[in-house]
């Protein structure tokens, strides 16, 4: 191809439109690093406020190189700051907890020793906590597929192996020297992991300069984060079914940063994107060929040591050599994203830029609504009283004025006054006293968390407190609020919501994600023990499913402590309120009408997502509440087939043969 340089050129374009089709555009480079660097600071500013830790999301998905089709995991970093690593006894002080940092003429390069942790110091913990989900891969441990976390201390003294950058020799126009004054600035990070040829792995920490890192990601223009995005496809595609992941992400990013610099800036022209492959993929030969791949930010490294074996070096290079003088050839073979049927034109369907960028839209949605609702949702689980919601409140309200993400941390303190209202509010059914003012100026404080939450736990309480007209006012209101592209969400993991519908996407590619959540998102309602009379008594059943050992089995430790509250979908539980009112209020008509809507979502709409145990069991019940005993039945039974674990169906199954023998229920 280096014969013929226009032709080279004319498939450059082609494959940066093919780059730009599948997402790889500047909008949606800058909606992935907004949305996860949101997530970054909601959880600096909620949860590690206190400064005991610092959470970081580093990779892929902040730098926003990555693709649909490539699956990108999420990389955490955890800082511990409560510790103060020190290079000498003398920087000690008292009262604070400090670690020594132990190098000297045999330590490995990036390589240290703290006094007095082993690096393998965290495994019990998390093993306990994760159980059997529990994995370990290098510095990373994690429970979840797709999130890698690393727990690391922070280190801000001089080390002059991680100075490599500021002091080797380079041409200059790169990195800029506005980029290398604030690398200066960032911290060091110390991870628990051992050099791979060391007879104290055990004991080593390794040097991690991935705030260095992310800044020069974050300089690239669009053109470079093609040139890595695809160097990364090429990766996945062609050298992962070679060596698995020893030929790592990480080698292909050092290979770039070094192209960068050493090649003259004039080449990184979208005619020329093909050619600047190549480029890395020479500088990647190269260290091939030196069996050794230089640290771009520190000195004395081989980032090929305990990863590729001697033998492989011949073959890969062999590899690269062909992928080289036929870069086109291998282009045409690559599935992921369609990439090769893109590039040649095929007639077989492909997905339009206009989908992927919606697609994308639809993964950065769910990352920020998940972050905006986690304080309120894990509030919930570790049933935090109002006192202790109240201090949470506090704490974000302080820090408002200095943070740059103020509406999104307001909008999470719209859902803990719903929480505190209802807490409220059950408290005082619980005494029988009346609700006062105040609790309803909460609720009102509220309504706009999502569409439908908030309104929805109001009618529920009014529901609870003998209220029956004015609950019928707030379900009939929300019930007018609800549109055909409505998406119902659950915070839940691993439970399947609803495909949003492609006109709910353009609403979030066209305004402000906090709007959406307004307008446009029914969240799943949500209750615990505190809030307990504000619940319809049948619901309670749902907190107690976990019945049997094998139901202990099958929950999965830290994702499913939601099992112990009462989580129901929105759309049900206005439908099974609205029938439970207008039985009480004597309206026959439309306690049959609320009826034939929840059975119609339930057996239609819902399509079995999101928490279709739950809305089967409140159908059963208003069937139960028709004596019609052989539909509740099949209900519980239907339940129990999607769920055979943790299923508060037993209980109403128990209950219907207790039931049939005529045994009165408790």
């Amino acid at each position: 191809m280096d014969r013929d340089p226009e032709g080279q050129q004319v498939m450059s374009l082609r494959l940066s439109r093919v780059l730009r089709d599948i997402g790889v555009t500047r909008q949606n480079v800058t909606r992935r690093r907004r949305t996860y660097l949101i997530q970054e600071k909601m959880t600096n500013d909620i949860y590690y406020n206190d400064s005991r830790k610092k959470y970081f999301v580093f990779g892929s998905q902040s730098e926003g190189t990555t693709t649909l089709g490539m699956e990108s995991d999420t990389d955490v970093l955890i800082c511990f700051n409560g510790f103060s690593v020190i290079k000498d006894w003398a920087d000690w002080e008292p009262g604070k907890k400090c670690l020594l940092l132990i190098k000297n003429d045999r330590s490995p390069p990036q390589h240290c020793c703290l006094q007095i942790l082993k690096n393998t110091w965290i495994d019990s913990g998390m093993e306990q906590g994760f159980g059997r989900l529990f994995r370990k891969q290098g510095p990373s441990r994690s429970a979840q597929k797709d999130v890698d976390i690393i727990y690391a201390f922070r280190y801000n003294g001089p080390l002059f192996e991680c100075n490599f950058l500021f002091t080797r020799p380079k041409p200059g126009h790169w990195p800029r020297h506005e980029t290398l004054a604030k690398a200066r600035q960032c911290e060091t990070f110390l991870v628990p992991q051992g050099h791979a040829e060391s007879d104290q792995s055990k004991l080593e920490w390794r040097f991690s300069t991935s705030l260095i890192e992310r800044l020069l990601m974050f300089d690239l223009n669009i053109l470079k984060i093609q040139v890595y995005t695809f160097l990364k496809i090429l990766r996945k595609s062609f050298f992962k079914p070679l060596v698995g992941d020893r030929l790592s992400t990480f080698h292909f990013k050092t290979a770039l940063l070094f192209t960068l610099e050493t090649y003259p800036p004039e080449i990184w022209q979208e005619r020329n994107l093909l050619q600047c492959v190549i480029f890395c993929l020479k500088t990647l030969q190269r260290w091939f060929n030196l069996r050794h791949c230089p640290h771009y930010t520190i000195s004395g490294v081989d980032l090929f040591v305990g990863k590729l074996r001697k033998w492989e070096f011949p073959l890969l290079s062999a590899v690269l050599s062909d992928m080289i003088d036929n870069i086109m050839d291998y282009v045409t073979q690559i599935e992921m994203d369609q990439i090769g049927e893109r590039i040649v034109d095929r007639s077989k369907a492909v997905s339009t830029i206009y989908q992927n960028t919606l697609a994308t839209v639809k993964e950065c949605f769910d990352a920020n609504m998940t972050e905006i609702i986690s304080v309120y949702f894990f509030s919930t689980i570790k049933r935090n009283n109002i006192s202790k919601t109240k201090n949470i409140i506090i704490k974000i309200q302080e820090i408002l004025n200095e943070s740059d993400i103020r509406a999104e941390l307001q909008h999470a303190v719209k859902w803990m006054y719903q929480y505190i209202a209802t807490m409220a509010a059950s408290a005082c059914l619980h005494w029988n006293q009346p609700i006062p003012p105040d609790i309803y100026r909460l609720y009102e404080a509220s309504l706009d968390s999502d569409l439908t939450s908030s309104r929805l736990k109001l009618a529920s309480m009014l529901y609870c407190s003998g209220q029956y007209e004015r609950a019928e006012l707030v379900l009939a209101y929300t019930e007018s609020l609800l549109h055909a592209d409505v998406w119902q969400w659950t915070p839940c993991v691993g439970r399947p919501v609803l495909k949003s519908t492609e006109r709910f996407l353009q609403k979030v590619y066209q305004i402000p994600v906090l709007e959406v959540i307004k307008r446009h998102v029914a969240c799943s309602v949500v209750f615990n023990s505190l809030e307990i009379c504000c619940v319809p008594g049948f619901l309670v059943y749902e907190m107690h499913r976990t019945i049997r050992p094998e139901d202990f089995h099958h929950r999965r430790k830290s994702f499913d402590d939601w099992m112990d509250l009462v989580v129901i979908d929105s759309k049900p539980f206005m439908f099974y309120l609205q029938y439970l009112t207008f039985r009480q209020l004597g309206e026959e008509e439309r306690r049959l009408e609320a009826l034939h809507k929840l059975y119609n979502y339930v057996c239609f709409e819902s399509k079995t997502s999101g928490h279709i145990e739950t809305a089967l069991h409140v159908l059963g019940h208003c069937f139960e509440l028709e004596n019609h005993y052989d539909c509740a039945w099949a209900c519980y039974d239907k339940s129990l087939e999607f769920f055979p674990y943790n299923n508060a169906a037993r209980w109403h199954i128990m209950r219907l043969l207790q039931k049939a023998r005529g045994i009165p229920e408790d």
